[in-house]
């Protein structure tokens, strides 16, 4: 099974700051109160995996995923998203035993993709994502 060890986010969203949640186990609940970012952690999740549709992440355009600033917090020039697969049991066909994933977006809504620190295609990370039965826009998380 292809497991989910950690997420950093940066700018996205309610996230201006570079923020880390791991996963340390086989079975992680992700729980708070209202208003504390739960669902903007599962949106980092499919947008680092290739979703093209804002309305599905909850906004109008791509661009809207950039953190916009508040009171107290300048806003982010662009939205960066890493997420880190385990792949010592080489589900994924690369050398490493991590796979790390990232997309950024700037103010212009382009997206630039990483694969293990190699800028790639959008396409390239859906292949790679296909050897690991994970499609971004179908249903992965329970």
């Amino acid at each position: 099974m292809i497991r989910i060890e950690k997420l950093e986010m940066q700018g996205f969203k309610s996230f201006p700051k570079k923020t880390i949640v791991t996963f340390p186990s086989n079975f992680s609940v992700v729980c708070g109160p209202n208003g504390s970012g739960k669902s903007n952690i599962l949106d980092a999740v499919v947008f680092v995996l290739g979703r093209t549709s804002a309305k599905s992440l909850r906004a109008d355009r791509m661009f809207e995923m950039i953190f916009h600033g508040s009171k107290t917090k300048e806003a982010a020039e662009l939205a960066k998203v890493s997420l880190f697969f385990d792949n010592s049991e080489k589900k994924f066909p690369v050398e490493e035993d991590k796979l790390i994933i990232t997309r950024k977006i700037n103010k212009n809504g382009v997206s630039i993709y990483k694969l293990n620190g190699r800028t790639v295609t959008r396409e390239t990370i859906q292949e790679m994502l296909r050897y690991g039965h994970i499609q971004p826009d179908g249903h992965n998380i329970i």
